[in-house]
């Protein structure tokens, strides 16, 4: 039985009985892809839109097409879901993921996929998850897996949409553990040693998501770092592909057997998609926290792009943001409480993961 077919601009995705209408919010990087393909294969979601945050690893045009190509791959899978793209600079800040992940991230690690029919939406990112939650016939959970200027866009322009949010789940941050900007051959020499990539590239934004008055859940470094992709979940998986999804990621893997040898690969974003189907992986306590977001007069070239606008969104100058400290976060007791996340089951990840990708539900 269907439900809740609506039209504000664009077909929206009919929600079978019982689903979670989800929107994803995401920078379209590796883990991205499979944390898009969880959400697609799962019996009990239903997204309703994906929008690309284009400050983040992937540019803004590959970025939707390789949304839309990833898309088809569940076959008599989703119909019209909406596809949008956010602005392409942080709210404030010249910073910027280094231009080989992007690069990687814009080709699908060079994995092939056939073009899709499939047309993006031309609304701005920000606009497309308000339409979703406004004509929602129940709570949308939000997963916001890149960095957080879509949602912070979203939430200025529409403040009134929160009661219509079950949940935002936010891959991002970190608070007993060191952060993870400095990765060797990329960013060696990087001053900043306790920030997480996506609070760092745009610390504004993560900041005022954080203030906000909506319930969130923070699955950042603490719990993913408990997630560690390794040669032989890359090997269990492969051995496993009976969809087109799995195919695909199955040759992600392996084309990226360098990444998982070098111990630096985590199952980021997945395990924030995972979180908002199972509350259960999440085990973690209540903060009320801020983001550092101070200002320089050095900026620290390596992770700065000068070519941004040096105006913001909303008409300000952008100024450079101290890139030894941006992103951090610090306890601040007027923001609202956050659950985060401190501790996981691993192997309830790893096999919960490979069996939705294959649609394998009940093994």
């Amino acid at each position: 039985m269907l439900k809740g077919w609506c039209c504000a601009g664009f077909l929206m995705v009919a929600l079978s009985a019982g689903a979670k209408p989800v929107i994803l919010d995401n920078d379209m990087a590796i883990d991205d892809w499979a944390a898009l393909l969880y959400l697609l294969h799962h019996p009990d979601a239903e997204v309703q839109a994906v929008t690309i945050a284009a400050s983040g690893e992937s540019h803004c045009e590959p970025g939707l097409e390789n949304t839309l190509r990833l898309l088809d791959l569940p076959g008599d899978g989703p119909g019209d879901i909406p596809v949008a793209c956010g602005d392409s600079a942080p709210l404030d800040g010249y910073s910027v993921f280094p231009e080989a992940w992007r690069q990687d991230s814009d080709t699908l690690s060079g994995v092939a996929l056939p073009g899709s029919e499939r047309e993006p939406d031309s609304r701005a990112a920000h606009e497309v998850i308000h339409e979703v939650i406004r004509e929602a016939s129940e709570p949308v959970t939000l997963v916001a897996t890149g960095t957080l200027t879509n949602i912070a866009r979203w939430l200025e322009r529409y403040p009134g949409d929160h009661d219509k949010v079950a949940e935002l789940v936010i891959m991002g941050g970190n608070l007993d553990v060191p952060g993870n900007i400095i990765v060797p051959g990329f960013t060696d020499g990087h001053p900043n040693t306790s920030a997480e990539w996506n609070f760092f590239v745009d610390p504004v934004a993560a900041d005022r998501v954080l203030q906000a008055d909506l319930p969130t859940v923070l699955v950042g470094l603490d719990v993913t770092n408990q997630v560690r992709v390794t040669p032989g979940f890359a090997k269990r998986f492969e051995s496993s592909v009976t969809t087109e999804s799995a195919e695909f990621w199955a040759q992600v893997l392996e084309v990226n057997d360098w990444f998982i040898e070098s111990g630096e690969y985590y199952f980021w974003d997945v395990l924030a998609a995972m979180t908002a189907m199972d509350p259960s992986l999440c085990r973690g306590d209540t903060h009320r926290l801020g983001v550092v977001q101070e200002t320089t007069e050095v900026p620290w070239q390596q992770t700065t792009d000068p070519a941004m606008p040096n105006r913001r969104w909303d008409g300000k100058p952008r100024s450079h943001l101290d890139a030894a400290t941006a992103g951090t976060l610090f306890p601040e007791p007027a923001a609202s409480p956050v659950t985060v996340c401190l501790e996981t089951d691993p192997e309830r990840v790893f096999r919960g993961f490979r069996r939705v990708l294959n649609n394998a539900y009940a093994d």
